[in-house]
């Protein structure tokens, strides 16, 4: 029987065309969990689907600086100073009405009805506080369509690799283990593609296979003649600036930190 590979290109003449410097995307996995993990497959590398997305995006939200900068005022204009010569008489028409709603839950609208014939509200000073940024995921969708024997138990291993390994382990009845995490790249040739995003380390969070999506055709061994692969990643941290970029002072300016700094802590 002959020894299965360890490096599984898809098509196989893939590997004939990355000596050409065919762009590709490659996985493999890493982490603490990856680490004891010797066989089966190294990576996989596989033609870069199209229409491939990023998201960034980060989180705000709108905080109301009014009451603070009121009590603010009042502590910086010391406490023997008269409240006339701090608020205006607007000032102290809210504050009074603010005092009723306080009171009372401004039970059937009288702070409102209040403000309304004072013609008058309060200014929350709403400024947007930045919290954080999102989680990235990213998606991949394959159509691995075999032309051999060989390729159609390629396309097996490959489809049993990724859900192998996006499930835990168990060592007791009470644990789970991490699943390893995934190391996604963008290569053009032999090195990564600068021109393609940067990904830090992710968990696969989700694998949809679909088999003879448009046939019921089967190999003679009973391999199905086509296979659409649909993945779903979940990058393992919130990133910073600092995790997806080089020193701001290069000359190369901006341009991906392709060393993925931190991106192996943690628990995978």
């Amino acid at each position: 029987m002959a020894t299965k590979q360890k490096i599984i290109a898809f098509p196989r003449d893939l590997r004939s065309k990355i000596d050409n410097n065919m762009p590709h995307v490659c996985f493999s996995l890493t982490g603490k969990q990856a680490e004891n993990i010797t066989e089966e497959v190294d990576r996989i590398h596989l033609f870069i689907p199209a229409g491939f997305q990023v998201q960034d995006g980060a989180s705000f939200n709108g905080l109301e600086l009014g009451t603070l900068k009121a009590a603010d005022r009042i502590v910086n204009k010391g406490a023997d100073t008269k409240a006339k010569d701090i608020f205006s008489e607007s000032d102290k028409t809210v504050m009074g009405l603010k005092a009723i709603e306080g009171l009372t839950g401004d039970m059937g609208g009288a702070g409102a009805k209040g403000a309304f014939e004072a013609g008058v509200t309060f200014n929350p000073q709403t400024a947007l506080a930045f919290e954080g940024v999102n989680l990235r995921s990213f998606s991949f969708a394959f159509t691995l369509v075999p032309e051999s024997a060989e390729e159609a138990e390629d396309a097996r291993r490959i489809e049993n690799f990724f859900r192998k390994y996006m499930y835990p382990e168990t060592k007791t009845g009470f644990s789970l283990t991490y699943p390893p995490k995934f190391k996604i790249q963008f290569f053009i040739g032999e090195k990564e593609n600068r021109y393609m995003p940067m990904i830090h380390d992710c968990y696969l969070a989700g694998v949809d296979a679909t088999f003879n999506p448009e046939s019921n055709a089967f190999f003679t061994d009973g391999q199905p003649t086509a296979v659409n692969l649909n993945l779903s990643f979940s990058e393992a941290k919130m990133l910073t600036r600092n995790d997806l970029y080089k020193d701001s002072s290069g000359p190369d300016d901006p341009s991906y930190d392709y060393s993925r700094p931190g991106s192996h802590q943690g628990t995978g």
